[in-house]
């Protein structure tokens, strides 16, 4: 005869070790059925064309950014203004403060620039910029057509770099227009 487990009594499960537990059957994964190849074709060109509209938001969010950026030193340098800290923290702060924002300006610029060397090898940008001929052009495309919808996905994966690396700079770029503002303010207050 056991002893009564109080635990039990008052309705507490007892500890279980994960060890002895059972493994629970996992059921097999469902392979998916294979995709027409019109229909992977039409994903394909909606997914380079997603790509293409994302380049083009962030160039817009970057060149009103930069205008921005632009009008408020404007505004900043226009501005009767008291005399610039001439020593101390004031204008260590402010010299950080230009320093950045500077940064940010350039970072910008740069988001809004074309990007010529990402992918250049897998796509036809270095072919169009040496001026080629029609019949290498004809070349190089019936080889992509061939498989145009593998052509599709690549163009997409290179503007998918190229989307990616815009977005890295808008960011940095924000984040030193953002911390050369506030260090500005700093050293005015200081």
């Amino acid at each position: 005869m056991t002893a009564p487990d109080p635990a039990r009594d008052r309705g507490v499960e007892p500890a279980r070790d994960p060890a002895t537990e059972p493994v629970p059957a996992t059921a097999p994964v469902p392979v998916p059925a294979p995709v027409p190849p019109e229909e992977l074709r039409f994903m394909a060109e909606r997914l380079l064309a997603t790509v293409r509209e994302d380049i083009g938001r962030a160039d817009t969010k970057a060149a009103i950014l930069l205008s921005g950026a632009l009008a408020f030193l404007a505004v900043v340098f226009s501005a009767d203004r008291g005399p610039l800290p001439a020593a101390g923290a004031g204008l260590a702060f402010l010299l950080l403060a230009g320093a950045l924002w500077t940064a940010g300006v350039l970072m910008l610029v740069s988001v809004v620039l074309p990007r010529t060397r990402i992918g250049a090898d897998r796509t036809l940008l270095r072919e169009l910029a040496a001026g080629p001929s029609e019949p290498a052009l004809r070349e190089r495309l019936s080889a992509s057509g061939a498989d145009a919808t593998g052509w599709l996905l690549e163009q997409a994966s290179v503007h998918g770099l190229v989307l990616a690396a815009k977005y890295r700079w808008l960011r940095l770029g924000v984040s030193a227009l953002v911390l050369g503002a506030l260090l500005a303010l700093f050293s005015e207050l200081w």
